[in-house]
């Protein structure tokens, strides 16, 4: 099983990511990937982006070094509501957009309070993916959420960075995955790639989703047709052009 695109990257616009823009799609035609989507952090974040970043993000070529690019950003889940942190001027725009809580924007209380806040993001028409849930310091109503995913067309991402930098995402991610298989929800495998080296190596997310017999049906980007049937439903975005 092989990724074809990697749909969770960071260029060193987010401060502590490393790498440009040219570096990774270098890194991603190396590694024979078909896109990857620049998800870098929304301006709540400490080191996440200016908003003019993602206004225009509408001046970047869909291919560099042959790879397709996908303009993205990871919002920041701002509160119990689900209010993110790009406004709907900009977001509408976004070819692919990851809700994702972080711990120095809404700090971790209750797993009532993290559900609610989850709920809520489920809602949000231009949210695509919720991010890294594996995270041990946001625990949460698992089955609550994943059961409602397929409702509001959202995806789940199995995080490959999760497993090395965020505490009891191993244990997380695999209750997780088997919740997503057995409500059938799709399911992407990304890298959350912070420097180029790591673009396109999901060998923890792939080692999870084989070990479980996840239907490679449901994963959405091991399989180009699935990919771009994706986007052309939810964007009326043909990624093949």
């Amino acid at each position: 099983m092989t990724v074809v695109a990697d749909l969770h990257t960071h260029t060193n616009v987010s401060c502590h990511a490393y790498s440009t823009l040219q570096e990774n799609c270098r890194a991603a035609a190396e590694r024979k990937l078909y896109a990857i989507a620049v998800t870098n952090h929304a301006p709540a974040m400490k080191d996440g982006a200016h908003i003019w970043h993602f206004s225009g993000m509408r001046n970047i070529p869909r291919r560099i070094d042959g790879v397709y690019l996908l303009r993205g950003a990871e919002v920041n889940i701002l509160n119990e509501n689900g209010d993110i942190d790009i406004d709907e001027v900009r977001i509408k725009y976004l070819d692919y957009v990851i809700a994702s809580l972080h711990e120095d924007v809404f700090k971790p209380t209750t797993s009532k309070a993290h559900t609610k806040a989850f709920e809520n993001v489920l809602k949000n028409p231009y949210v695509n993916t919720l991010g890294h849930l594996g995270n041990g310091a946001y625990p949460f109503d698992y089955e609550r959420i994943i059961s409602q995913c397929n409702k509001y067309n959202k995806i789940v991402e199995i995080n490959n960075h999760s497993f090395t930098v965020r505490e009891g995402s191993s244990k997380n991610c695999r209750e997780i995955a088997l919740l997503c298989k057995q409500y059938q929800v799709p399911i992407v495998l990304t890298t959350d790639a912070h420097i180029s080296f790591e673009i396109g190596i999901c060998d923890y997310s792939i080692a999870l989703v084989q070990e479980i017999g996840y239907p490679e049906e449901l994963i959405l980007n091991t399989d180009l047709n699935r990919l771009r049937d994706y986007f052309l439903k939810m964007k009326g975005l043909d990624i093949f052009l």
